[in-house]
């Protein structure tokens, strides 16, 4: 099998996948493979027969994983005894945890609501990893996804063996103590100390980056910096992969052999320390890859047995899904792997044909974007097109100045006594000039293509093609890496237009809570509409309470939907009043996308909020326009009109919404914002035949909204109702949804069903709902 565990590594990812997924398709790529490979006679019968048990075993380990991945709670237990397991995260007066429940043998989500500023200061210094405490509290069940593509933290968890969220209502330090000790629970208080100590005694931005270099803990630095290295495709720079453990290992290599120490007993201690060090770093997918990669290279090195790489990356790949099946879904895993594989196999290719270390740079930044591009394109929808070039910038300076210098700055500082302290102002200073390239360039304009999630075909495409394209580059065939350049290219070209062009419309109502914000995607990429953008209302808080990471619809909900979606260019930001509820996202909107128009209503003065978001959109060359009834415009058989507000009529700011009438996909439609009472009734007199088989409610079903009289004129056959889950206003009001009952007019509800979609083609089409 020398050379050709990598064969025993697919036969077990096609026994897991096929035992999690079940797929049809993954088993007819299995079948056509297997035949391939017996008629070119690659395999003796022996090997063949060996690659048949390795998939039916995993097969099996997929089957009984997921048999085994079950609670032992019921949901009504109130009295646990936590422990510890990492480092608690305090954000404001949200106390979170991943703790064990030593009574119940299962790992929950821990969350408290911190009562006082006290009570804070106290349980940021006295809750340390391995801590046991007796707390009594409720058990809930995660939340799904309520928005189409939208992260779902409750399949997250439940790869994790994770079904519950444990709200803690009452906790004592009396009742804390350290119960158990262990060398992986050493370790662990190690890194939580490492991380505190560079917390308090480093400046923000050089604490921040240390701790995620040395301990692989991010949470610490600006999430716009963050978002600005994810932008370049240079965020793995932020993370522990292979390029940190070679050189840390190195490094301690070198500096042992210079102090003496043999080469023998170096290869000893590295092969001791390796595990270590992965689970000090947090033990993430691409830690444990590069760490257990090296030890079998140690290993062999060791017994002076000889290794093919690629079998040394195979091997690691089988036992980890072996003992972690569910890491397949890990989106660092993926990317781990994937890049891994790609640099193994064209390593030779690059070294052999490239002196130059730029070009080698490069060429390795490219093979690692080509081999990314599927699964950031599945997780994120967007690619960087600079991300060559960004690697080329940051690499040599992260690998040869950053890395280098935070650790012996750490260790420095450890040695002295902080005596060493004033070498760490010029590195400040340094880190923040680097921060501010970044994000100088991940400013630029079409830095990154938005293609959206790709489709299974789409998928199927790249996962074909890529390897098609290295194959041929490693052939050196001039035309055949010309062709597969412009096949690569026409992979890319159809993700892009199945997006864009799709023959399908779409009107589908977001999930923001409290809030408004309504998606209507003609087909054939005639237009993209955004009715309302969400908004989080921030009350009025003490500053202890508040939080540094807080969630912004806008930003976190909208935006990542509309780039799933493949969609670059809104043509009309249709904003129906000033709320917050309604506008407070539309920020993030215009900065992110494209935004030809924005569409606002006629009034006698704009709120400080639009006033804001007129002049960003101004910035971007966004058109402003104030429309009123009357208004209206065509696309293709669609066509929409404004039916308010009227010229010339002073209204309150919820009745001076823009109502917009629309017909498309075979339905009329009726937007109302957050019209009530008195502007329905002005609706009403100016088109007294208006009648609409689906109503989006005003007001979120308000009880000042939806009269007798307007939804008797109305008739709707379905009331579409945006509102948040147990929301401070009692939306939508029981008086409002006993009015919709009573005309049996069907009833959803964003609070209850999540996004609510119609996708249509032609004259037909179909309503479906996030949550069933």
């Amino acid at each position: 099998m020398k050379g050709r565990w990598i064969y025993a590594a697919a036969a077990s990812l096609m026994g897991i996948l096929i035992a999690f997924l079940k797929s049809p398709i993954l088993i007819f790529i299995l079948s056509i493979s297997a035949v391939l490979l017996y008629h070119r006679k690659i395999f003796t019968r022996k090997q063949a027969g060996l690659l048949a048990i390795i998939f039916l075993l995993f097969f099996i380990r997929g089957e009984i994983a997921q048999r085994q991945n079950e609670t032992n709670l019921t949901g009504r237990e109130i009295l646990f005894e936590v422990n510890i397991k990492e480092k608690v995260k305090i954000n404001g007066d949200q106390l979170s945890v991943f703790v064990d429940l030593s009574n119940f043998n299962e790992t929950v989500i821990a969350k408290y609501k911190i009562k006082t500023e006290k009570e804070k200061r106290k349980l940021s210094s006295h809750l340390p990893i391995g801590m046991s405490c007796k707390v009594s509290g409720k058990l809930e069940v995660p939340a799904p996804a309520t928005n189409p593509n939208e992260f779902d933290f409750t399949e997250y968890l439940y790869h994790h063996n994770i079904f519950w969220i444990l709200q803690i209502e009452h906790i004592s330090l009396s009742d804390c103590s350290y119960r158990e000790n262990s060398i992986v629970l050493s370790l662990l208080k190690l890194r939580e100390m490492g991380t505190n100590y560079l917390l308090e005694h480093f400046p923000e931005k050089t604490a921040s980056i240390a701790v995620a270099l040395i301990f692989g803990n991010r949470e610490f630095i600006d999430p716009d910096i963050l978002e600005s290295y994810q932008k370049l495709g240079i965020i793995h720079l932020l993370a522990i992969s292979g390029l940190h453990v070679g050189l840390l290992a190195g490094m301690f290599f070198l500096a042992g052999i210079r102090a003496g120490i043999t080469r023998e007993k170096m290869l000893n201690v590295l092969i001791l320390i390796l595990p270590g060090y992965a689970i000090i770093t947090g033990a993430a997918p691409s830690v444990l890859r590069a760490v257990f990669m090296m030890l079998l290279v140690l290993i062999a090195q060791k017994f002076k047995s000889s290794f093919q790489l690629i079998d040394i990356f195979s091997i690691v790949f089988l036992f980890y899904i072996l003992i972690s099946p569910f890491t397949l879904f890990n989106a660092g895993f993926q990317l781990s792997f994937a890049v891994a594989l790609a640099l193994i196999l064209s390593s030779p290719l690059i070294l052999n044909r490239i002196n130059s270390p730029a070009a080698i740079t490069l060429a390795v930044s490219f093979v690692c974007q080509m081999a990314a591009l599927p699964i950031l394109l599945y997780h994120f929808f967007e690619v960087s097109i600079i991300s060559v070039l960004a690697n080329l910038i940051f690499v040599p300076i992260f690998s040869s100045l950053v890395l280098p210098s935070v650790l012996i700055l750490f260790l420095l500082h450890l040695i002295t006594g902080g005596k060493s302290a004033f070498l760490l102002s010029p590195f400040e200073h340094f880190i923040h000039f680097i921060d501010a390239v970044a994000g100088t360039i991940s400013d630029t304009p079409h830095a990154t293509i938005i293609l959206g999630r790709p489709s299974i075909y789409v998928m199927a495409l790249y996962i074909v093609l890529i390897p098609a394209f290295f194959a041929a580059w490693e052939r050196n065939r001039c035309k055949a890496i010309i062709f597969n350049c412009f096949i690569l290219l026409f992979a890319v070209i159809v993700h892009l237009f199945s997006n864009a062009l799709s023959p399908s419309g779409e009107v589908t109502f977001l999930d923001v809570g409290q809030g408004d914000s309504i998606l209507i995607k003609l087909p054939y990429g005639k237009g993209n509409y955004l009715i309302d953008t969400g908004g989080t209302i921030k009350f009025q808080m003490e500053k202890w309470k508040s939080r540094s990471d807080s969630y912004e619809v806008g930003k976190d909900t909208v935006v990542p939907f509309l780039k799933s979606k493949g969609i670059s260019k809104i043509d009309k930001l249709i904003l129906t009043h000033g709320d917050m509820d309604h506008i407070g996202g539309a920020a993030a909107v215009i900065d992110e996308l494209r935004v030809k128009a924005v569409l606002m209503p006629i009034s006698a003065e704009s709120t400080e909020l639009e006033k804001k978001i007129i002049k960003k959109a101004i910035g971007k060359n966004s058109k402003v326009r104030f429309v009123k009834a009357g208004d209206n415009w065509t696309e293709g058989k669609s066509i929409f009109q404004i039916l308010s507000p009227q010229a010339g009529v002073k209204t309150e700011s919820n009745d001076g919404s823009i109502v917009l009438y629309a017909k498309l996909g075979g339905l009329s439609w009726l937007f109302t914002g957050d019209l009530e009472l008195a502007g329905e009734e002005r609706v009403i007199d100016r088109y007294p035949n208006l009648e609409a088989d689906v109503l989006k409610v005003g007001h979120h079903g308000s009880k000042t909204s939806s009269a007798e009289s307007f939804v008797s004129n109305v008739k709707p056959e379905l009331a579409i109702i945006s509102a948040g889950i147990n929301n401070r206003y009692g939306h939508p009001h029981p008086d409002v949804i006993a009015r919709f009952n009573q005309h049996n007019i069907q009833i959803l509800r964003t609070d209850v069903h999540g996004a609510i979609t119609y996708i249509f083609k032609g004259n037909s089409g179909t309503f479906s709902v996030q949550v069933p």
